[in-house]
């Protein structure tokens, strides 16, 4: 039998699609040479007329291989993304070196380098390993659900040189989307740690918001043939003033909170605005704004403060957890507005559902330009002003922006390198993945958003009168709620706020059981105790019980965020320290106790509602 066969018959078991693609593979522009030490390696051509350049050692690839896998400290790591297979050589030295527990994930970009080392060597020893992860040029999709549950692993890059000489920018990018993907799976636990109970309180203290202003949706739709731009706060935002005062009438101009106070203190008055982080800091670049006709657009988990300081005419969006959704069965839905991490993104879906033609980002640097993270005269680059001392001076607080995150240098609008970090490669991919041909960037400088045309502003428009700020006006008028109907809604939602805490109340003392019983079977499993089997059985009973309140778990559920992601993405804490079925009874007392703690976080959220319903109505 041939090594093709022998390793196919292997990789068939593995991945049967590949196997098909394989066996359409051609593998011309590949040749074979053989070592001093007998072993094959490829040749490709990268430029006609060149000798052709070897993807491993001629002299001994096996001993260049445990080089470069000497490198490595093959301990602290427990996942090793493999930047290019050629002919595995590298692979294959990395498997028999590390912990059993620890994966390799290979990613090879041509389908015929593959075909040609399953042609040309023996890879059944390391095909066959479950530890090994083949993928064959995946798009972001594959990679993400390959990465998926394995964000919490200590990851390493280990890059072929071999490999990447053959396609640096395919393989660059590849690395880039790995990372991106992992980074941002971390960027979700933190996020959820930090906000996942403030969102949800927001909206309790947001709900008579709810119920009094309009929604969102009430301008969808109601744009078409116009344009619209989105504009951010990036550092080049000062460069394009001047070409959105000269189209202000004749665009929709979506600003974000925190590029507000810049426009209207350069004589631009934006249409909208959109506000949707949950901390106070985002309620401040509202502070001391006079009064325009720009309509704030508000998602329900913003701060209650953002409220209050923006002075001008305010809609909401639809509640976008269902802890408090059921508010809307009484509103009514206000207008769903999709989120993608930032404002920048919101914004960006808002302006899709307006219904205009194009949409241009503006100010969307998504990158230090000029050394700098904000536009100057923001709200966060004048709060650089008030912390200036002097131990600790403008400079000193820039650097710490600067490299609050490792530096990550990208092609820029302009052609060279501009210096962002992970998380502003984040959003720029999302943009990216709209692929959407009415979307164009219209940022001076920054980060190149790939796929996505450049065009001047100044050269995006007419000179037209449209007069947009008259169709807003007309629109948010049309659409206001009368007191009456305010507080039939409010007396209603009070009624309900009453039966869903009887509800939690029933379900919290049930979790109060199933701790208890939780802590019993991981000690009847220690002592290897006949009452294991009992102690099941009453948590299955309790389960059945908690998954027949669709009402409270719908309460609890965004409360617990941060837990599930903790146990799907597979990260381990003290709490799930033991074995086999003792770690499984470690995470049921750790997801239970969670639940818990989210039926204490839910009555507080309810008496929230509810003092608030009581204010009201007494007003």
């Amino acid at each position: 039998m041939s090594y093709f066969e022998k390793n196919i018959t292997i990789l068939q078991k593995k991945d049967p699609a590949l196997v098909v693609s394989l066996k359409k593979t051609k593998t011309e522009f590949i040749s074979v040479c053989e070592t001093k030490t007998g072993d094959k390696v490829p040749l490709v051509n990268l430029n006609e007329g060149k000798r052709p350049v070897a993807v491993h050692s001629k002299f001994d690839p096996d001993k260049e291989a445990a080089r470069l896998i000497d490198g490595l400290d093959l301990n602290k790591h427990n996942l090793f993304v493999v930047i290019g297979f050629g002919f595995g050589y590298h692979v294959q030295n990395l498997l028999e070196r590390i912990n059993g527990d620890s994966l390799v994930l290979a990613v090879e970009k041509e389908p015929g380098m593959l075909k040609a080392a399953l042609t040309e060597r023996d890879l059944t020893k390391s095909l066959s390993d479950e530890r090994l992860l083949l993928l064959v040029d995946p798009d972001e999709d594959i990679i993400a659900q390959t990465l998926k549950g394995r964000s919490s692993r200590s990851v390493v890059f280990v890059t072929h040189r071999g490999s990447f000489q053959i396609d640096q920018d395919y393989y660059s990018n590849v690395n880039r989307l790995m990372r991106s993907y992992l980074s941002s799976k971390e960027v979700n636990i933190a996020t959820l740690a930090k906000f996942e109970k403030l969102w949800t309180l927001n909206c309790a203290k947001n709900a008579l918001q709810h119920i009094s202003l309009p929604g969102a949706k009430i301008f969808y739709e109601k744009f078409e043939g116009l344009n619209a731009i989105i504009v951010g706060a990036g550092p080049s935002l000062r460069y394009s003033l001047e070409a959105l005062r000269q189209n202000q009438n004749s665009v929709v101009i979506v600003a974000l909170d925190t590029s507000y106070k810049i426009l209207i203190e350069n004589g631009i008055t934006p249409h909208f605005c959109l506000c949707v982080d949950p901390q106070l800091i985002n309620a401040r670049y509202f502070e001391g704004v006079p009064e325009r006709d720009t309509v704030l657009v508000a998602d329900p988990t913003a701060h209650p403060s953002v409220f209050r300081l923006f002075k001008g005419p305010q809609v909401v969006c639809s509640m976008p957890f269902d802890t408090m959704k059921w508010l809307e069965e009484y509103t009514g839905e206000k207008g769903e507005v999709a989120h993608g991490g930032s404002v920048s993104t919101n914004a960006y879906d808002f302006a899709k559902r307006l219904g205009v033609n194009n949409i241009y980002l503006v100010g969307q640097d998504l990158s230090f330009t000029e050394r700098l993270a904000h536009c100057r005269g923001s709200y966060l680059d004048e709060m650089m002003f008030v912390r200036i001392d002097k131990f600790f001076n403008q400079e000193m607080i820039n650097r710490r922006q600067l490299t609050a995150l490792p530096k990550i240098m990208v092609p820029s609008i302009d052609g060279e390198k501009v210096h962002t970090n992970q998380k502003m490669v984040i959003f720029q991919k999302w943009f990216e993945k709209r692929n959407d041909a009415h979307l164009f960037n219209s940022t001076v400088s920054g980060i190149k958003l790939n796929g996505i045309k450049e065009i001047e502003l100044n050269a995006a428009f007419t000179a037209c009168e449209n007069n947009v700020s008259k169709m807003v006006k007309s629109i948010y008028l049309e659409a206001s709620i009368p007191h009456e109907t305010k507080i039939e809604i409010v007396k209603k939602v009070s009624g309900r706020v009453v039966l869903l805490r009887n509800e939690n109340r029933v379900v919290m003392e049930r979790l109060e059981n199933a701790v208890n019983t939780a802590e019993q079977l991981i000690e009847a499993l220690k002592k290897r105790s006949k009452q294991v089997g009992a102690l099941v059985s009453r948590l299955d009973t309790i389960d059945e019980f908690i998954a027949s309140k669709s009402s409270a778990k719908s309460m609890i559920g965004m409360s617990i965020q941060r837990t599930i992601h903790t146990i799907t993405e597979g990260y381990d804490t003290e709490e799930f320290s033991g074995s086999g079925h003792e770690k499984i009874a470690r995470k049921s007392l750790f997801l239970y106790k969670s639940l818990l703690e989210g039926c204490l976080f839910a009555e507080k959220v309810l008496n929230k509602s509810e003092k608030i319903a009581k204010t009201f109505i007494c007003n």
